[in-house]
């Protein structure tokens, strides 16, 4: 807490003149006794009562001659311990890591905005992720799904014991009975490697994959991803049999739920 400078000065001089004790002061004006020592000790070395002033005062006393060696030994690539010692320690080492950051402040990473798809055709994108949710007993169920990026409908929605290469192939294959697509996008999981390229090529398929540690490049699939999962949350799901049968509800009631965009694409093509 603050105190106006008048007010401690009136404190200061009424407990130095002895007219009244650090005690009854705590007690009468309610300063803690820790403040009011450390106001006593600044004033008897004539000292501000409060820093925050007192710090702008300050000035660098480094010789020019030191800080144009300091700045060619930084500027030639040496650490700042290293320009320390090259010119013989007559300053701080804090004060030649401050003229560092200050010379030569750090690059800021170029961001990089993750690219978005909006298609318009039915069957030109579709969009594949791999989720787990826990089920009954600390069970793993794992559940995969296609998305068409134009209608945002789902397609091969079903839940696995396993995430791996033979059950994404599975799945596939379901979604391709229902709608083949032109490309698909994933993320740089185990189960979207070299023969899922390979199989996506055979079926004629381009793949497109997301940059590494990156969702947002994929966030229809993800927004996807929320909503099974706080779908089979609110069912106590017994096993993968139980969940495939609650997820063929929820992909019936997907489906059918309209979408702003399959509406105008359906208009437009009315």
């Amino acid at each position: 807490m603050k105190y106006a400078e008048d007010f401690v000065k009136r404190v200061v001089t009424t407990i130095s003149e002895r007219r009244c004790s650090a005690r009854q002061a705590e007690r009468l004006l309610g300063v803690p006794r820790r403040t009011i020592g450390r106001w006593l000790s600044r004033h008897s070395g004539a000292l501000p009562y409060c820093f925050s002033t007192a710090a702008k005062n300050v000035r660098n006393r480094t010789r020019k001659n030191i800080l144009k060696k300091l700045r060619r030994h930084l500027k030639s690539g040496m650490s700042a311990a290293l320009a320390w010692i090259a010119i013989g320690q007559r300053v701080c080492l804090r004060t030649v890591q401050r003229w560092k950051a200050k010379w030569f402040p750090p690059a800021q990473p170029v961001k990089v905005k993750p690219k978005r798809y909006n298609r318009r055709k039915i069957g030109s994108l579709g969009h594949t992720d791999w989720a787990v949710q826990r089920i009954k007993n600390g069970q793993r169920c794992c559940f995969t799904f296609h998305e068409d990026d134009a209608t945002r409908r789902l397609y091969a929605l079903r839940a696995y014991n396993k995430a791996n290469q033979e059950n994404t192939f599975d799945a596939l294959k379901r979604c391709r009975q229902r709608i083949r697509f032109a490309a698909t996008l994933s993320d740089c999981g185990k189960v979207y490697s070299k023969q899922w390229n390979a199989k996506c090529k055979a079926l004629r398929m381009k793949p497109i994959h997301t940059r590494p540690y990156n969702p947002k490049c994929n966030g229809k699939a993800e927004a996807v991803v929320k909503k099974v999962k706080r779908f089979l949350s609110g069912y106590a799901v017994r096993d993968v049999p139980h969940a495939n049968r609650l997820l063929k509800r929820f992909l019936r009631r997907y489906n059918t739920t309209p979408h702003r965009l399959w509406d105008r694409i359906r208009v437009n093509s009315d």
